[in-house]
């Protein structure tokens, strides 16, 4: 697995500005982060950004967005600083098409709180368009034959399923619509009922159908 990419998360620890120390742990860190807003030490809040965050945002942007909130912004600093060390700390590392790993704080490390590699799963309409795309990108008919929904499945074998999208009459458009599929994985999703659809695009649409418990891929285009 790539490195974590904790980017999005902004309380990294990046140095105190005007300070002799630097917070231990992420707890610390947070419980830190709400003293410097709430006493209004700015310039310390923004020394504990990440360093994505400030090269996005300039320190009078960040104090001016701070001081637009008054005392709101003082009183969320307090309530931050005081429950950061009851807080049960948790994170999310990407792994691929969008899907999450959550880590959970416990005892003073960090532990998966997560199924770290259902990879093929269809519990969920956006599952099944993780484990689609996988499927056919790794040439895993025998899992993409688990999507087919029951009224096709009996038209359909793993050899035609190579032969649709390995087919030098539709290869190359089938790469392009995984990777459109793969640029758009996290679009929204709407379910009702037993159906769901998630547009994509300028006037795609992945249609999918629930059977028996399980979520499977009507038409991906």
């Amino acid at each position: 697995m790539r490195a974590a990419r904790l980017g999005a998360w902004p309380l990294v620890v990046v140095g105190w500005l005007g300070c002799g120390h630097r917070p231990s742990g992420p707890a610390d860190t947070i419980a830190a982060f709400g003293s410097a807003v709430e006493r209004k030490d700015h310039a310390a809040a923004y020394g504990m950004m990440s360093d994505d965050y400030r090269k996005r945002v300039p320190l009078a942007e960040f104090r001016a967005q701070l001081e637009a909130g008054g005392a709101e912004t003082v009183a969320a600093g307090r309530k931050l600083a005081e429950s950061a060390p009851r807080t049960p700390l948790r994170i999310e590392v990407e792994v691929d098409l969008g899907e999450k790993l959550p880590l959970v704080l416990q005892g003073g490390r960090w532990r998966v709180d997560g199924q770290p590699f259902d990879y093929y799963s269809q519990k969920t309409p956006r599952a099944a368009l993780r484990s689609f795309v996988r499927a056919l990108e790794r040439k895993r008919y025998d899992i993409a034959l688990r999507l087919v929904p029951a009224r096709y499945r009996p038209a359909v074998t793993g050899d035609k399923l190579k032969e649709y999208w390995e087919g030098a009459e539709r290869k190359a458009e089938n790469q392009k619509l995984l990777q459109l599929l793969r640029t758009h994985i996290n679009a929204p999703i709407i379910e009702v009922g037993d159906e769901a659809h998630m547009p994509y695009g300028e006037r795609s649409e992945v249609r999918f159908v629930r059977e028996g418990g399980v979520w499977k891929v009507e038409d991906p285009d």
